[in-house]
């Protein structure tokens, strides 16, 4: 009896020791207050002036095009933004192709490599009657632009070519060359990426850094922070779109046999759903991303974040119930968007069809979860087919020289916000130009309220007009500062 009670002594001693470790850590976890003003200033005579700006590329309709479709519409876009920048137009080489925008500014040095600056004119469709407003109105109104595009992603075009527009009226040349590219299918997954950075690779062009669209400004990303967060993406997850399909006999709906085809797709969602049955790991960026908000958290969570090496598997399984999109940074997601069975609501069909929109993660590749899927498709005798297949992206250095200097000019031009590291759950035209880069950055340099973020491919998309012209200075900052 006494050497169990020994045991429980010595494993409550040992609970002790470890928590007693853990609050240690926790309470040596500082964060580091950032008090220098703002590097970065804009008057309202430019504010008005971006916003202006944006406006009128908002109004022209700009939905993604396939190669080989009409883009005039495009053309008109440009003739717009030529209006509006002039020295781009008069100074940048010009390399474009099939509407997708790829010009050149030479630098005064060229054995200091390149960098490149992505921002796409094509945005998705939009549904008008869900819209308080014409979705391509531009209207400059309550303090924001409002329309299609005017946070995905045309006020990062806007910002980038009127910073260096802005650079180019003061006279100043980048030691590096900085390259502009805006494609006119990023929406679609089309080829003007693909195109682009194929080019560049011919030409035996290496860029020193990639910055696209990505994470934002952005506050209230997770309970007990109240410091914004600046997410800047290193990592795009992957994509599938997989067809599951039934078969078996059709008939009469009077008289229905049992696990029709409709009945057992049925089954195989509802086993997905309930099953949920990817794996679920914390690996990079979200450890290092806990890390960076650790010391800004209430001390409860500040414990739990600055001691992963014991929280971290726990994290991985909990994190889920707290939101979708915290389920989507630790596994691959499926969703299953589009349906397909009998013509008539009276017949059963011989086949039926469902298709799944498929994320897989960084530990979880899309072969190995396609294969997840297949295995649990052929216990309700459901072929798979993979329609389309990409695994994530490479994963930055979020240690390395040029995640480091953008985020010194995070610290500088928004010392009230939090840089950290991010694990993009959708797709950009990045991840394209791995081939000419590795480091490939995705951060978008605007404030967006949770309202705004929500707007994302829905109704009412807008955008601050402060935040935009923030975004413009903090272009000039990084390119004038490397």
């Amino acid at each position: 009896m006494k050497y169990v009670l020994f045991a429980l002594l010595a494993i409550v001693v040992l609970v002790v020791l470890v928590l007693a470790v853990c609050a240690l850590r926790a309470v040596k976890v500082k964060a580091k207050e950032n008090t220098n003003k703002p590097a970065i200033s804009w008057t309202k005579e430019e504010e008005d002036k971006y916003a202006r700006v944006l406006s009128d590329m908002i109004k022209v309709s700009t939905v993604s095009k396939a190669r080989g479709e009409d883009y005039s519409d495009f053309l008109e876009l440009q003739k717009v933004m030529e209006k509006h920048y002039p020295n781009i137009f008069a100074t940048l080489e010009k390399h474009d192709f099939q509407g997708n925008l790829l010009r050149l500014w030479k630098g005064s040095n060229p054995s200091k490599g390149a960098i490149l600056l992505m921002g796409h004119q094509d945005v998705v469709p939009a549904a008008e009657k869900e819209w308080t407003r014409d979705p391509f109105s531009g209207a400059i109104e309550d303090g924001c632009i409002h329309g299609r595009g005017a946070m995905d992603c045309k006020s990062t075009l806007s910002a980038e070519w009127d910073a260096v527009e802005e650079l180019i009226s003061e006279g100043f040349t980048p030691e590096e060359d900085v390259w502009l590219f805006s494609s006119v299918n990023e929406e679609i997954s089309g080829g003007g990426a693909i195109d682009a950075a194929k080019y560049l690779k011919e030409k035996g062009i290496r860029l020193n850094a990639v910055l696209d669209e990505g994470g934002a400004v952005i506050g209230n990303v997770f309970p007990g922070l109240s410091k914004p967060c600046a997410a800047v993406g290193i990592v795009e997850k992957g994509f599938c779109n997989i067809k599951f399909t039934a078969r078996g006999k059709g008939g009469h709906a009077s008289t229905p046999p049992k696990n029709t085809p409709i009945a057992r797709l049925g089954k195989f969602i509802a086993e997905v759903e309930k099953t949920d049955p990817f794996k679920r790991e914390l690996v990079t960026p979200i450890p290092e991303m806990f890390t960076a908000i650790a010391g800004h958290l209430i001390f409860p969570l500040r414990l739990v974040m600055s001691n992963l090496w014991l929280f971290k598997g726990l994290l991985a399984k909990v994190l889920p119930l707290f939101s979708p999109m915290a389920g989507a940074f630790v596994k691959t997601t499926c969703a299953f968007t589009m349906a397909q069975g009998s013509e008539a609501p009276n017949v059963i069909p011989d086949s039926a069809s469902v298709i799944c929109n498929m994320r897989p993660s960084v530990h979880q590749k899309a072969e190995e979860s396609i294969d997840v899927l297949r295995q649990i498709a052929k216990k309700y005798d459901i072929e798979t087919e993979v329609l389309l297949s990409r695994d994530p992206s490479n994963v930055g250095d979020h240690n390395g020289k040029e995640f480091r200097y953008l985020q010194k000019c995070i610290e500088e031009a928004f010392p009230d916000v939090v840089p950290i590291p991010y694990l993009m759950t959708g797709g950009t035209d990045c991840r394209q130009f791995e081939i000419v880069s590795d480091n490939c950055l995705r951060f978008t340099p605007t404030r967006l309220t949770p309202e705004q973020l929500a707007a994302m491919h829905a109704a009412n998309e807008s955008i601050g007009v402060s935040a935009l012209a923030e975004g413009v200075k903090f272009y000039k900052y990084y390119i004038k500062n490397r």
